[in-house]
């Protein structure tokens, strides 16, 4: 092979590509962000549940509603122990050997081509179908039930009752479902709000954050009709099927994922108020790029007729700014050029925001004088990013107040004192 088609294959190959994390499907936020609030409102779950399989010589059988190319696969592989010390270099809670069976199903024949590629292992397999007409009579219960990124907003509230039955009926004692749906209160479609809780609420989603504003121009873009909901409707829906099922389906968590980085707040397609956070926060976790931090100040505004929804907006923009104010201050107090004073953490600020300011102190401190390279865009920047996080974690209220609102579902179906739970 000449010099010349050596160089053309692995071209071709597209492992030459240079990648960002600045724009995508699996921009920084996705990956850094979103993935990880999910792995880690599910890992002690996952964990506890793991080490009752382990116990009894069995492994863990998933099965993915919505799978598109393994993407559920892939975020649950990711996630960690909670109790794994520094000096262990693995740390992931499916450890091998642990899996046992994972089942994908998807509508979308591409996108199972596409995971069967990917992931093609003898104990996973991808099916075309719709999940909602999924029979599982013939199949072994499943210990976690799993759909991803507001998949079960492609479906009306009964039938998501009807659904959650269906697989609680499936499962075993102590099986897992985790649900996912478009949060009703997201600020990325503030114009969409309503509190008529009466009536299901639907929005076009487009499919308009994948292209730049020049090619939006040009184009005519797709979308999707997708349910919104808020706490008060997940509930329902999780009691119509306790109704539908004579099963106790406990819930263990609803959470809010993605409160004011959704992708889109970027497009501002549906208010015309949202922010370019998502751009802004991807910049923080982007190697050797420095951000403005001034444009990560969230300038929240509100919406007559929703005083709970605004209430928890203006408190959260509030500890957010407070957090992005605080650092920006640390970084001059420690520039030797400024030399400011070095700023308080106040004792009325919420824990998880005085958490937040102590860490920073300390990574800052720390870190400020070493000459490895650029220490403020490649650890403080990215340490913002998380710290961000931890505030969405510690302060959201799952309401319905971010792009998903996540439920995670424990089945019991043996009475306490003889359950084998584990």
């Amino acid at each position: 092979m000449s010099e010349r088609s050596a160089y053309d294959e692995a071209i071709s190959s597209g492992q030459y590509q240079k990648v960002t994390g600045l724009i995508g499907k699996y921009d920084n936020v996705r990956r850094l962000w979103e993935d990880e609030v999910m792995r880690l409102f599910l890992q002690p779950y996952l964990q506890r549940m793991l080490e009752w399989k382990r116990g009894r010589g069995e492994g863990l059988r998933i099965l993915d509603l919505g799978c598109g190319s393994g993407d559920g696969y892939e975020l649950l592989v990711g996630a960690k122990r909670e109790d794994k010390g520094l000096s262990t270099h693995a740390n992931v809670a499916i450890e091998p050997g642990l899996l046992q069976f994972y089942k994908g199903i998807d509508l979308n024949p591409e996108l199972i081509a596409q995971a069967k590629a990917i992931h093609g292992q003898r104990n996973m397999a991808f099916v075309e179908g719709n999940f909602n007409e999924l029979d599982l009579e013939a199949e072994e219960p499943y210990d976690l039930y799993f759909a991803s990124y507001g998949t079960l907003s492609h479906n009306g509230h009964e039938q998501n009752a009807q659904l959650v039955a269906k697989l609680a009926k499936h499962g075993r004692n102590g099986s897992l479902i985790v649900a996912d749906w478009l949060g009703r209160y997201s600020y990325e479609w503030q114009t969409l709000w309503s509190n008529d809780l009466s009536r299901e609420q639907w929005m076009d989603y487009l499919i308009s954050y994948i292209y730049s504003e020049e090619e939006k121009k040009h184009r005519e873009l797709s979308s999707l009709t997708l349910a919104l909901l808020c706490r008060q409707e997940v509930l329902a829906i999780i009691q119509g099927a306790r109704r539908q099922s004579k099963i106790s389906i406990r819930l263990r968590q609803l959470f809010d994922r993605s409160v004011l980085v959704g992708r889109h707040m970027d497009t501002a397609d549906y208010n015309p108020h949202a922010q370019p956070l998502r751009q802004r926060v991807n910049s923080l976790f982007e190697p050797n790029t420095r951000t403005d931090l001034e444009g990560l100040l969230v300038n929240y505004v509100p919406k007559d007729g929703f005083p709970a929804i605004n209430e928890f907006y203006t408190m959260f923009q509030s500890c957010w700014n407070a957090l992005v104010g605080y650092v920006i201050a640390l970084l001059r107090h420690y520039d030797a050029a400024t030399a400011s004073p070095r700023p308080e953490i106040e004792r009325y600020h919420p824990r998880p925001l005085r958490s937040a300011m102590a860490e920073m102190r300390r990574l800052i401190a720390a870190i400020h004088r070493s000459k490895i390279g650029d220490v403020r865009a490649n650890i403080i920047e990215p340490h913002l990013g998380y710290a961000l996080r931890g505030l969405e974690m510690g302060l959201q209220r799952g309401m319905g107040c971010g792009h998903g609102l996540v439920a995670i579902l424990e089945l019991e179906k043996e009475p306490s004192r003889s359950r084998t739970r584990w």
